[in-house]
């Protein structure tokens, strides 16, 4: 599979509204049947190949900008 890459222009609100949706999925949906410790998940790098990716994504949306 090839991978495309995109320019997109984005706020920092709009980064971090982004970043917490991807926070929000990992915890609600990719955790649901994982352990968790105070609400997070405690899956480790590795573990899960979905939320090693969303984790991914949102470590390069966090270097892109400012948090508001």
């Amino acid at each position: 599979m090839t991978m495309r890459t995109r320019s997109v222009q984005l706020s920092d609100a709009e980064i971090h509204l982004l970043r917490e949706a991807l926070d929000s999925h990992e915890y609600w949906q990719l955790s649901e049947t994982q352990e968790r410790n105070d609400g997070y998940s405690i899956v480790e790098d590795g573990a899960n190949e979905e939320i090693d990716a969303v984790r991914a994504l949102e470590s390069k949306l966090c270097k892109t900008a400012a948090t508001p």
